[in-house]
């Protein structure tokens, strides 16, 4: 057949496009795979897929790879999307963030399969050719053609059908119609003149109708070398056989220039997996690489007939050579050959599934210049040269590669003569499928994926995970310095400015979260040390069973009461009675009925013990915010509010659970656990009052809470449970072991893993990542790769804030953290301030 040199598509219905020469094609767009950063089982696994597509689907196809740079406004778009009414803090963010992904634009690659659906019966072929006539002698007429028939449809149908249930599910093949070719034809026509929108798959909603293609989709006008550019000069023809690109125009867009290169040569010494990702290599490049796969897979039993033909020509070969060749090595290179033609029968002969691959793979490079063109494609052969691939820009013949991409082309003469032949095992090392996204499809931008060279934007949005049923928790571990706190601080910030409500847990000196909180909104800054509101539990729950049950718990946990002790049910007791009141009731009125109130003879010693006890606790600077009864009771209003516990001491893991299980706990020891787990329960409170409101719950230095069973516990809940009132718990700390125990660890879906030098750890970390990734490649990539430090142990601005992720759909990659684009946002988030003055020390 001919090589195709214009728009080939005539008719287009369902997923199927016919050819001016009749010819039926299916298309489907296909999903990409994580390949990035997965493990070396996960990769094989994808390998193992993509043999599968290439064993299955025999016969002609193409794969198409397409780079679309998603415009900076459409992430805008995404990020304003269910924000009803955008602060002005808010709106500043989107359009700094706007500005600096014009200079840095995001990136994602589509994938769709092609293949003819043609019958080479000769009941088809009569009526293809019968068709042609008719054609010929309406156009001679001018008459309007007729598209094919319902039969005809419904046979093709038919097949399209019978290679779609041959695809992998793992790709998850979806039918693409007119809006996928106009998309596909429309980016081949303009690549690098204009970015090309992301694709985004719509399905064929009617596929009753031919459409008739002539009207959409694109015709466009390919000029080799550019010649109209220099035609007027002398020296044109001596330009020319440098000028190995194409000019592409269109009347609705500047000039695309675009030059293609051909996989010419492989390794000599063979494929190694991983490491041989032959298409996929260019995925990891920074410049817009496009890709076409032009494929014939036969099934080895045909291959293995004309195997049998090629080794009756080197017998013959040898015998002609036998007596006249007896200078040794004279038959060197029949040797190759024959052990070459060995180990590919061997490998036909691997599994029954087996089939031959003939190959041909082009790569596109393209510019709004020339010189970007050839200089994407110079980094490109650079690369694969490196690698022992060679990949040969052919001179003459870059219109031709060009329609290679197009869908419904005829494969070229050109791209024949690079075909490349192998095993279906062995071109499955390609791994031409990969998609390494990350993060939800709008919400704030957390950062940059960096997993391969594409950088895309990686959004969270927590609020939409609770509106679809799936938990917002997430939790950030590495070491001190590493990034986990910055991280922590920008979802604050960025959660803020959408109108979320925030609940943070300080225990820093410097009470940087209360400065970071301050600079975003109205704050409720309530430090333990010098209280400004009441905690009061007897004051700040709303009902009368709240109030006993968190008094309740929080005076026992205080004391150290078990609830089968007789103190626990004196105290009930008491509870009960002063509920009764009319009047407000408070812990110091508690206190003092404990001392002075009417008791049974049998509880007078009992309660004069627990006034005692009561009193040494009352007198605690930390307890004013419970016993202080001229403090106003807390307010819940804010839209931050902010517990400042520095200072607080916690029980030890062995104080807590071994022999005496906190018997003898000191006086701040059990003081600080009691207020810890309280805490807790106040920003469940928060956290609940209202199931429309979004609210976070961060605690930086979480281990002060987890190391609490009960500060564990409520946690725990509140994961399980906070997604049914738009509530998100965030954690942050140094090892995984310190997020709480495995369950705890377990119910958190996103996880943000930053450098973690010491091995050990490193290994703990990952495997709460995830328990594949604690591998020695990996462990050497978080202790030595993640935000490296240089010989003065700082780390150089453009690695600062990498990690590695794993996203609500569980995909894994690195990315790097982007803070606020806001000046004063960005301040806050990185600076820890200086440690606030106390009231008598500034006095001084």
């Amino acid at each position: 057949m001919a090589d195709t040199n214009r728009q080939p598509i005539r008719w287009v219905r369902d997923n199927i496009a016919v050819t001016r020469g009749g010819i039926p094609y299916g298309i489907w767009a296909l999903d990409g795979k994580p390949y990035g950063m997965a493990t070396v089982a996960d990769k094989e696994q994808v390998r193992a897929s993509h043999q599968e597509l290439f064993q299955s689907v025999t016969g002609e196809s193409t794969i198409l790879g397409l780079v679309a740079t998603t415009p900076p406004q459409q992430i805008i778009d995404q990020m304003l999307k269910d924000v009803e009414e955008p602060t002005r803090e808010w709106l500043i963010e989107c359009d700094l963030t706007y500005e600096a992904l014009l200079s840095l634009p995001a990136g994602e690659r589509a994938y769709f399969f092609i293949a003819p659906l043609v019958s080479y019966s000769p009941k088809e072929f009569w009526e293809r050719g019968k068709d042609q006539a008719v054609k010929l002698v309406t156009n001679f007429l001018g008459l309007p053609e007729n598209p094919p028939s319902e039969e005809i449809f419904r046979s093709w149908k038919t097949r399209a059908q019978m290679i779609e249930g041959k695809i992998p599910k793992a790709f998850k093949p979806k039918p693409a119609g007119i809006l996928a070719l106009r998309w596909i034809t429309s980016h081949l026509s303009s690549r690098g003149a204009q970015a090309s929108e992301t694709y985004a798959f719509k399905p064929i909603t009617d596929g009753s109708q031919w459409i008739n293609a002539n009207g959409c989709i694109p015709e466009p006008m390919i000029d080799e070398g550019d010649m109209e550019s220099i035609a007027h000069e002398k020296t044109a023809k001596a330009k020319l056989f440098k000028r190995r690109f194409i000019k592409v125009s269109r009347n609705d867009t500047d000039p695309s220039y675009q030059q293609f290169g051909c996989l010419a040569m492989t390794p000599q010494a063979g494929f190694v997996f991983p490491g041989s990702e032959f298409v996929n290599h260019a995925a990891g490049l920074v410049e817009d690489i496009d890709f076409c796969i032009r494929i014939n897979s036969i099934p080895a039993a045909k291959a293995k007939d004309r195997n049998a033909k090629a080794e009756r020509n080197l017998a013959d070969q040898y015998q002609q050579r036998a007596g006249t060749q007896g200078i040794t090595g004279g038959n060197s290179e029949m040797d190759k050959s024959a052990q070459s033609l060995m180990d590919y029968v061997a490998a036909l002969n691997a599994s029954d599934r087996e089939v031959e691959v003939n190959a041909t793979i082009i790569f596109a490079a393209s510019g709004p210049s020339a010189e970007r063109a050839e200089a994407d494609m110079k980094e490109l052969t650079t690369f694969y040269k490196s690698e022992d691939w060679l990949i040969d820009v052919p001179f003459g013949a870059q219109e031709r590669l060009f329609w290679d991409f197009w869908p419904a082309s005829t494969t070229s003469q050109v791209a024949s003569e690079y075909t490349q032949v192998t095993t279906g095992y062995n071109f499955s090392m390609g791994i031409p499928l990969t998609n390494d996204s990350l993060g939800m499809p709008q919400g704030f931008r957390v950062g940059i994926n960096i997993t391969t060279g594409r950088h895309s934007t990686v959004l969270m949005d927590l609020a939409g995970l609770a509106e679809n049923d799936v938990s917002g928790a997430f939790a950030a571990i590495g070491e001190l310095g590493s990034g986990k706190s910055v991280i922590l601080k920008t979802i604050a910030s960025m959660a803020i400015d959408r109108r979320a409500k925030l609940v943070a847990v300080d225990h820093s000196d410097n009470q940087e979260w209360a400065a970071l909180a301050r600079s975003l909104t109205t704050a409720n800054v309530i430090d333990f040390l010098e209280p400004e509101y009441s905690l009061d539990p007897l004051r700040i729950w709303e009902s009368k069973s709240e109030r006993k049950r968190q008094s309740l718990s929080l005076i026992t946990m205080m004391l150290g009461i078990d609830s089968d002790n007789a103190e626990y049910g004196l105290i009930d007791e008491v509870l009960d009675t002063l509920l009764k009141r009319e009047e407000n009731v408070n812990m110091h009125e508690l206190h003092m009925f404990m001392e002075n109130g009417e008791f049974a003879e049998r509880d007078k010693d009992m309660a004069v013990g627990l006034a005692r006890r009561l009193n040494i606790f009352s007198k605690l600077d930390y307890a004013s915010a419970f016993f202080d009864t001229s403090l106003p009771p807390m307010d819940f209003g804010y839209q931050a509010t902010v517990f400042c516990t520095h200072g607080l001491s916690l029980p030890s893991e062995r104080e807590l659970f071994g022999e005496g299980k906190g018997a003898k706990l000191d006086i701040t020891k059990r003081m600080g656990r009691a207020i810890y787990a309280y805490l807790a329960e106040v920003g469940k409170k928060i956290a609940y009052a209202d199931d429309s409101q979004e609210v976070l719950f961060l605690v930086d230095e979480a281990h002060h809470m987890t190391r609490s069973p009960e500060g564990s516990e409520t946690i725990k809940t509140m994961i399980k449970t906070g997604r049914k009132h738009k509530a998100a718990v965030g954690l942050g700390t140094h090892s995984a072991d310190e997020l709480g125990d495995d369950d705890l660890r377990a119910l958190i879906p996103q996880r943000f893993c930053f450098r973690t030098r010491d091995k050990d750890l490193a290994v703990k970390n990952l495997q709460w990542l995830d328990k594949s990734y604690a591998t020695d490649e990996y462990v050497e990539a978080l202790t030595r790769n993640t935000a490296p430090m240089d010989s003065e142990g700082k780390v150089p601005m453009e690695r600062r804030g990498e990690c590695f992720y794993r996203d609500p759909l569980n995909r894994i990659g690195k990315i790097k953290v982007e803070i606020p684009r806001n000046p004063d946002r960005a301040k806050t988030v990185l600076t820890s301030p200086p440690k606030i003055q106390r009231k008598e020390e500034a006095a001084v």
